[in-house]
């Protein structure tokens, strides 16, 4: 877990670590990261890295957390088809047009294995489940193989439709 010190660092030395930590990830598959680069990109020792981070896996996750959060960020939540298709596609387009495009893709390709799954929430019900499913594997696909995002994002739109054409 990321430690106070971290969360507690001025704006200015916290953005020099999270641009290395970005650097590095976007860079480098978790298994091959080095805090050697890090601690130099960012113009910090090492011994700070680890009172910021327990680990490489852990400086990893808080990234790949705020990564998400900053992707999140203007994404409501839909129930139609039409409402979370358009939600996905701009999703997508906010991840492959932005600075966290090579962090996901490497993510999928080496890293995601390395991480706790997430565990969706229980008590959702089995058609928001459904869609959740459907949107993120579009998603995947489309950082992936961009260059046919439209593929993916058409079957995801199909699939949806399918999954809750019914309301109940």
């Amino acid at each position: 877990m990321v430690k106070a010190t971290f969360t507690n660092l001025n704006a200015e030395k916290k953005a020099a670590v999270t641009a290395a930590l970005l650097k590095e990830f976007s860079a480098h598959p978790l298994a091959d990261a080095q805090v050697a680069r890090i601690v130099k990109d960012a113009g910090i020792s090492r011994g700070s890295f680890y009172k910021y981070f327990d680990d490489l896996t852990d400086a990893y996750q808080c990234l790949f957390s705020q990564a998400m959060q900053d992707l999140h960020t203007g994404v409501g939540r839909s129930s139609t088809a039409a409402d979370i298709y358009q939600t996905t596609k701009d999703f997508i387009s906010k991840a492959q047009n932005g600075r966290y495009y090579d962090l996901i893709r490497l993510h999928y390709i080496y890293n995601e294995a390395f991480l706790p799954q997430h565990q969706p929430r229980k008590n959702l019900p089995p058609r928001a489940l459904a869609a959740m499913v459907i949107s993120h594997a579009a998603i995947r696909e489309s950082m992936l193989d961009p260059d046919n995002s439209q593929i993916y994002l058409d079957a995801e739109k199909v699939a949806l439709e399918a999954v809750l054409k019914h309301n109940k």
